[in-house]
């Protein structure tokens, strides 16, 4: 289809391409094609039979899911109207047009790299309405980025030079493995036609329910995968459809009942366009990430509140973690584990003397002694009335006093706490209230990540980190001492804070609540739909409505 573009291409001289660029070319990548038409002598590029293939392959990338998730035009209505005109022009213009046509593809060639590589969200201002959450409602709220610019450009005009386009693009992926799995997933969900809206009612749809609407749960539950796809359709509500329903419930974080109430009726009614644009959302997260993660790392992903440990590149450890509430959300930071403490003891942070502390001891006098803090003024132990410290509770000046709470079953970081020194005073730590990994939406802690299986990560730890000075038994002892002891590891440990709300795992897809709103945030920070200001909503869970009515045949 194109080769008449590449046959008439003759004509198209370097004093032409530099000529249309000084007087055709008005667009914000102007300097960036400027640079790759000079690092190639101003030939053209694209147009001429030699150029075929590599012209072939941008225009099919443009159009490619895995590299334009977002559809977006990037030029090539103006690339179709400039072909267009060239078929249907005299001879006398043909070279202007395809000198014009040669820069518009390069133009949208500059388009998707950028796309690619750096993305459309606009993350100076998501920092910056995260940061403004303290202002506006005491959130102390932190997401260090590591934010690209263009790529080297003269790894791109070599890239063009040698013809691998499509080679060349698939390099600037971000976080591969995530990138693409989301990919996946956006193309499966872009096939599915519009979902109607499942009617709500008072009724309950549970084990032996005959009625119109489980012949609709069980056909929106088989598309989305829930509900085995060889199975019939109809109105009865059966041990499979049960199945299907705990399914979705536990992909959607939902109380996992089996049964399918106004809750999950509500999130069965998502709408397509709102898993394609929380697919998308998910996708520009990975723009601020390199290519791959170390082989050996810890990742904490907070909407879904777990830990994974990670060795050559294999989970290896995962579990349930406990994270920051929502007015004191955990920090999204790359780090590295340098020690761990075993029976460790925990200095009460100025902070949280004066937001919780104090409070406390008002309302509870013998708080410091059934929780063994001891009380310090520099190195002498003293004995404290809790209205000495209220003159601190509302003022700037530094608590002149130190709350150390001794190891034990009681301590609140448990029997280890992982260290990576970071300015937020947050590590990784055991837990003395082991009852939170029950929950459903795990945010309890002042910032820290609470985990569930402290021990199993300890011994990984230990057993990869520490050269044989230590082993498992060697661990129970010392635990079994009571006594406080920092382990050093021999090399340092990276952990990645993540925050993706989409993630598979065995074929499955969990969407996850936006628990800290940075969705939002991400969403509104995006070309297209920027919005200056972000304000916390007063009720942040979704409040399911009663949109209800009878169902026209209920259960017996």
């Amino acid at each position: 289809m194109f080769s008449s573009y590449f046959a008439n291409a003759q004509d198209v001289d370097s004093s032409l391409i530099r000529y249309t660029l000084s007087n055709s070319l008005h667009s914000k990548e102007s300097t960036l094609v400027q640079n790759l038409y000079a690092s190639m002598g101003y030939s053209p590029i694209w147009v001429g039979e030699q150029n075929q293939q590599k012209t072939k392959e941008l225009l099919l990338a443009l159009k490619n899911p895995l590299f334009n998730y977002k559809e977006k035009d990037l030029g090539q209505k103006e690339i179709k109207k400039l072909m267009f005109m060239a078929d249907n022009s005299k001879a006398e213009n043909k070279a202007q047009l395809l000198a014009k046509l040669d820069i518009a593809i390069s133009n949208s060639f500059i388009k998707l790299v950028n796309f690619i590589y750096v993305g459309d969200v606009d993350w100076n201002m998501v920092k910056d309405k995260i940061a403004s959450l303290k202002q506006s409602d005491g959130t102390s709220a932190s997401w260090e980025m590591q934010q690209k610019e263009f790529p080297n450009q003269n790894a791109l005009a070599g890239a063009v030079a040698q013809g691998k386009i499509e080679d060349y693009l698939t390099s600037l992926i971000p976080f591969e493995d995530k990138y693409k799995t989301l990919i996946n997933l956006y193309d499966k969900y872009h096939k599915f036609k519009p979902f109607n809206e499942i009617p709500y009612s008072y009724d309950d749809l549970q084990i032996g329910s005959n009625s119109p609407r489980v012949m609709l749960v069980k056909k929106r539950l088989q598309e989305l995968g829930d509900y085995p796809a060889y199975l019939a359709l109809n109105n009865n509500f059966d041990n499979n459809l049960r199945e299907a329903v705990l399914s979705f419930q536990k992909r959607f974080n939902l109380e996992e009942t089996g049964i399918f109430d106004r809750v999950t009726n509500y999130y069965l009614n998502t709408t397509l366009s709102t898993y394609l644009k929380t697919i998308a959302t998910n996708l520009d997260k990975t723009k601020i990430y390199p290519k791959t993660l170390n082989d050996q790392r810890i990742e904490v992903n907070i909407p879904s509140y777990s830990l994974t440990y990670y060795d050559n590149n294999k989970p290896k450890i995962n579990t349930k973690v406990v994270l920051g509430r929502t007015d004191r959300p955990t920090p999204i930071i790359n780090d590295y584990i340098e020690y761990m403490v075993l029976n460790p003891t925990w200095t009460v942070t100025d902070n949280l003397i004066k937001k919780d502390l104090i409070g406390v001891l008002r309302e509870e006098p013998n708080y410091l002694k059934e929780h063994n803090i001891r009380v310090y003024a520099g190195n002498e132990e003293i004995e404290l009335e809790p209205n000495q410290l209220d003159e601190y509770e509302n003022s700037s000046s530094k608590v002149p006093y130190r709350f150390i709470q001794d190891p034990g079953e009681k301590n609140v970081l448990g029997k280890v706490k992982f260290a990576f020194p970071n300015s937020y005073d947050v590590f990784l730590h055991d837990t003395d209230n082991k009852d939170l990994f029950n929950r459903r939406y795990r945010v309890y802690s002042s910032g820290c990540i609470r985990m569930q299986k402290p021990l199993e990560l300890a011994k990984a730890l230990l057993e990869t980190r520490t050269n044989g000075k230590y082993n498992e038994n060697k661990m129970q002892e010392m635990l079994d001492s009571n006594k406080t002891a920092t382990i050093k590891l021999d090399k340092s440990v990276p952990i990645n804070i993540l925050y993706f709300t989409v993630t598979n795992d065995r074929d499955k897809v969990y969407f996850d609540y936006d628990i800290y709103m940075y969705d939002q945030i991400i969403q509104e920070s995006t070309e297209g739909n920027k919005k200056p200001y972000f304000e916390i909503p007063k009720q942040r869970m979704v409040k399911i409505e009663k949109k209800t009515q009878k169902d026209e045949e209920p259960a017996p």
